[in-house]
């Protein structure tokens, strides 16, 4: 059963809610209505056939328990998908209970959020409005990617930070971190194309993609930061003063970006981009803890993006990951508590100048309850948007 036809063209974000419960369905459209769009799917299996015929739903919100197909199957199928604006589209699970192990095996299902049958308006529309726009910004990086490669001159050389320049300006913000007891992120990038028929490790990508993801990198950090091409097909970028969960979710779009965006002319090939990341945060913010020094940080941040790279796996490799695959179970679980290195302390300080996390971010601290670290940082949203993050705070308070 859907509500509006596939070729209707809405200004509003569009919703499927997938559901077998009539009145479910019922109340959250009635939460929506008039600000989104909406279709309604009873199971999985119609709320999966939905999504392949409809490019323009940007969010899915579905329950765990329905016939044909159940809220796991659903989530199996879309992270599994080879269509990516499917693969990628948020999922927010509406739950019966409040019960952990539950919200826990969504999470790990590949859900973006988690709900409970009884929330309120305003808290449901700031979250589905967080959502949609994270993927209008997702679609912004592939098609910017998509139009850099066309323009792409490679006689043109890239002009980027050399190696030597890198490690020279890396040091200083890292010196400045551990002075003023702030974080420090390195992030490689490692970047390969291969094909989807055959197994075996990628190869290098075109010259003119190379140097396209140059070019985005270049215009996508800040001023204060530094990119610079430290290998064949790989980037490093060193950034100070940042939270290590927005170094993540900068890493995750440049990621999802090469890999979705159109770069060849040919089905038969994909795209693979790894990306390591280390943080200053991993190594402890006790005063006297041992500080690394930047070569070895690029070290560590290479041979994550390379496992990765390896394995024809793209996406983010932190510290959390690197442990999962080795088998330490202790530093998982130290992970999965926090759900990031522990931040230095000055980074919970409103006083001190911070970076400004992406919605995404803000998103998930507000999940997590971690309400100091949204108002350190409240000041510098737009007014819209302090509302919104206002209104998810009071809904989510203890």
């Amino acid at each position: 059963m859907v509500t509006n036809t596939m070729t209707a063209i809405s200004l509003k974000p569009r919703v499927l809610i997938a559901d077998d419960s009539r009145i479910v369905r019922a109340t959250l459209i009635k939460h929506i209505e008039g600000l989104f769009d909406f279709r309604e799917a009873l199971d999985g299996e119609q709320a999966w056939q939905t999504l392949l015929i409809d490019p323009n739903i940007r969010v899915v919100i579905t329950d765990l328990t329905m016939p044909n197909l159940d809220g796991y199957g659903l989530l199996e199928r879309i992270r599994s998908s080879k269509i990516s604006r499917i693969r990628n589209i948020p999922v927010v699970v509406v739950s019966g209970s409040d019960e952990q192990q539950e919200r826990d095996r969504a999470k790990a299902a590949g859900a973006s959020d988690l709900i409970t049958k009884g929330i309120g308006t305003a808290q449901l529309l700031s979250r589905l409005d967080i959502l949609s726009k994270l993927v209008n910004t997702q679609h912004e990086f592939e098609r910017s990617l998509e139009a850099l490669v066309l323009e792409s001159d490679t006689a043109v050389a890239l002009v980027l930070a050399n190696p030597d320049e890198l490690l020279v300006q890396a040091r200083a913000m890292l010196a400045h971190a551990v002075k003023n007891n702030k974080n420090f992120v390195m992030l490689n990038a490692c970047v390969g194309v291969k094909h989807n028929g055959l197994d075996g490790v990628a190869a290098s990508p075109p010259a003119s993609v190379v140097n396209a993801i140059g070019q985005l990198l270049q215009r996508t950090i800040r001023q204060t930061d530094r990119v610079s091409v430290t290998g064949k097909d790989e980037f490093t970028l060193a950034t100070g003063s940042i939270h290590f969960d927005s170094a993540r979710n900068f890493a995750q779009r440049i990621c999802n970006a090469i890999s979705n965006a159109n770069l060849i002319d040919d089905h038969r090939m994909s795209f693979i981009a790894s990306c390591g990341l280390v943080s200053l945060a991993e190594y402890g913010s006790a005063q006297g803890s041992p500080v690394p020094d930047v070569a070895s940080l690029q070290q560590v941040a290479h041979r994550r993006a390379a496992k990765g790279l390896r394995e024809c796996r793209t996406g983010v490799i932190g510290p959390e990951e690197e442990a999962a695959a080795s088998g330490n179970l202790a530093i998982v679980e130290q992970f999965s508590a926090s759900g990031s290195p522990a931040a230095p302390a000055a980074e919970l300080n409103p006083a001190l100048p911070a970076v400004l996390p992406d919605l995404g971010t803000f998103l998930q601290w507000i999940r997590e309850g971690k309400h100091d670290l949204v108002m350190a940082q409240m000041a510098s949203l737009p007014a819209e948007l302090r509302q919104m993050v206002d209104v998810m705070m009071q809904h989510t308070k203890p």
